[in-house]
């Protein structure tokens, strides 16, 4: 009785009696025990059941033009690993004419249809023996189409120029890609903040800037801002995020920030300090400074907001408080309102008290990501099968989930730290084309039917002895 081993793309229901297709033909088999995602499901019946014929064929490095079928090979084999990038393999005489055109892309077609593609990255020659006959034999292998993308990686934010400067690559609710449409206008909770009276701690006047602070914020239009004006006796706890931009030349500047209960300020995606107290404290009785050197542009400041309990000392406090001002300049530096580039003011964008803190779509931080490479010469003709806004198959993605890689990632390694989280991919097999999908909503392939070139990557008949 023949037995006959299929690996699938999904697991298969216990019990259930599995079909296999191949063209016109199709046999059930009785039994199938649940298999595992690309797992192999061995199942036996006594009816013959022909395999599919695997043919392979050269295509240049753009995957758009065959240069010819390689039908004088041997060991054809290929392993199309769901979100994953897989590999292919061939085997041919040295001597084949046809050796010559394999050098970009091998193309594997079950039948008539076309089920994976992998790129010609090694050539392994050895000598085969066969009685007084000598051949010399070459192997050709390498990973998936989508081992490409591991020619590229990933760059910081803005450039590999760009300042400020970070070994991480966010794409979070504080980072740039994030559009704050949507997101409210903040409340001016104490407008046109007056000089700093000091006065006996721990009670410093809130209502005034932050000891240590330019006499420049008298001025006016650095105001204390929050998501919400709140009554002392109906404060909440918790955490609002606010975000504007500025635009500067290339320079040092110095960011004055502090806020109620605490803050932790980041510029362009990048994290500038941690905290600025721990829970217990409060960090509007001390003053806080920045200095990052920012390159010349637009640059995106964020700020997350921590409101925590405590017994206001002044009455009509409002507990949730931020308030910013950014000058030209560092350390030293001549600080007015000629060298104000920015303060916090009722235009910034902010959301109140979020249950969910937003980020890019998986859509979008690959949209991105793939965009820049394009840009600098990389993975070029590749496009993707979902958008911004929904997967492969129409569906919405989440924007829930932030991605962090770190400077000089490859994309692979992207891909894959992705689908340990928020997708599942795989490279189309006739294009350079990536499907991308929410993670664990693929519901293409049951492993219930089995049908050549579908979803059946292997199909091998073991006859027994």
């Amino acid at each position: 009785m023949p037995t006959y081993t299929f690996d699938t793309f999904d697991s298969a229901a216990a019990g259930v009696e599995p079909t296999v297709s191949q063209g016109s033909v199709t046999k059930t088999f009785d039994t199938l025990e649940n298999a595992a995602r690309t797992g192999s499901v061995a199942v036996s019946t006594s009816s013959t059941f022909a395999a599919p014929t695997l043919t392979v064929e050269a295509w240049d490095a753009a995957n758009t033009t065959l240069l010819g079928t390689l039908d004088e090979t041997f060991d054809r084999g290929f392993q199309d690993e769901f979100s994953g990038l897989g590999s292919g393999s061939v085997s041919m005489l040295a001597t084949d004419a046809d050796l010559a055109l394999a050098t970009k892309t091998l193309r594997f077609k079950l039948d008539s249809t076309y089920a994976f593609s992998s790129r010609v990255e090694s050539r392994r020659w050895r000598t085969v023996t066969s009685g007084e006959e000598r051949d010399q034999v070459v192997t050709l292998s390498g990973r998936g189409l989508a081992g490409e993308w591991d020619d590229a990686v990933v760059f910081p934010y803005g450039g590999i120029n760009a300042r400020p400067i970070s070994d991480q690559r966010a794409f979070a609710w504080w980072s740039p890609e994030l559009s704050t449409s949507g997101w409210s206008n903040s409340t001016t909770i104490v407008s046109s903040v007056v000089a700093q009276v000091r006065q006996t701690p721990p009670l410093p006047d809130p209502w005034f800037a932050p000891l240590g602070w330019p006499a420049d914020i008298a001025a006016g239009s650095v105001d204390w801002i929050f998501s919400r004006y709140s009554p002392t006796g109906s404060n909440l706890t918790g955490s609002s995020l606010f975000r504007t931009t500025f635009t500067t030349s290339a320079e040092r500047v110095s960011i004055f920030y502090t806020a109620s209960s605490r803050c932790r300020l980041y510029v362009d995606g990048i994290a500038i300090g941690d905290w600025t107290t721990q829970p217990s404290e409060e960090s509007w009785l001390h003053s806080y400074r920045a200095t990052p050197y920012l390159s010349a542009g637009t640059h995106h400041i964020a700020f997350e907001v921590d409101t925590q309990k405590w017994t206001a000392p002044l009455p009509d406090l409002t507990r949730g408080l931020l308030i910013c001002a950014v000058y030209s300049g560092g350390v030293g530096a001549t600080y007015n309102s000629g060298s104000r580039l920015l303060g916090s003011t009722s235009a910034w964008k902010c959301l109140d008290y979020p249950q969910i803190f937003p980020a890019p779509t998986p859509g979008k931080v690959l949209s991105t990501l793939l965009g820049e490479a394009q840009a600098r010469g990389a993975l070029t003709g590749w496009t993707l099968g979902c958008t911004d806004t929904v997967d492969s198959n129409g569906q919405p993605w989440s924007n829930d989930t932030a991605h962090v890689f770190r400077v000089g990632d490859t994309y692979a390694q992207v891909l894959q730290a992705m689908a340990d989280v928020s997708i599942e991919f795989r490279a189309r097999p006739v294009s350079k084309v990536l499907d991308v999908w929410r993670k664990d909503t693929v519901t293409e392939a049951t492993g219930q039917a089995f049908t050549a070139g579908v979803n059946v990557l292997e199909l091998e008949e073991n006859q027994p002895l």
